[in-house]
């Protein structure tokens, strides 16, 4: 029987093919659907009417920051780690450096402005929402 380079060829293919999916899956935080509105005028929320403050909401994977950068930008993120997320282990804003947050986990660091990893096992950025916000009263958080 003689082999030709056609068979070859498809057999490498196979080959590459195959091996590639016995490799291990990236660990990614799931992509949970989120689309809420806030009043900041709500006593729940009010402390948003600060700049440099956040809140902690229900949604996303483990939860949901959002964090005021300044008189008209907010930023929303989800508090699942990047690191193993699949422990689900959310993280905190930080007690010494407000402009961190932390996983209680892995010990990661986050940076409240654009979610950036900062330090620790985690090499991934949290998971950022879009924010809209009316100037007055009104944010929106979705993604």
């Amino acid at each position: 029987m003689r082999i030709s380079k056609i068979h070859i060829f498809l057999f490498v293919i196979l080959i590459i093919t195959l091996s590639g999916s016995c490799r291990k899956k990236d660990d990614l935080v799931p992509n949970v659907y989120v689309n809420f509105t806030i009043f900041l005028s709500d006593p729940e929320f009010s402390t948003l009417q600060i700049i440099g403050n956040s809140v902690f909401v229900t949604g996303g994977v483990s939860g949901i920051i959002i964090y005021r950068l300044s008189q008209t930008e907010f930023s929303a993120y989800d508090r699942c780690c990047t690191f193993q997320p699949n422990d689900r282990c959310a993280v905190l804003p930080d007690t010494a450096n407000t402009l961190f947050l932390n996983c209680p986990c892995c010990s990661s660091k986050f940076s409240f402005l654009d979610g950036s990893v900062q330090s620790g096992q985690a090499k991934r950025a949290l998971t950022t929402y879009y924010t809209s916000f009316d100037g007055n009263n009104t944010l929106r958080v979705s993604n």
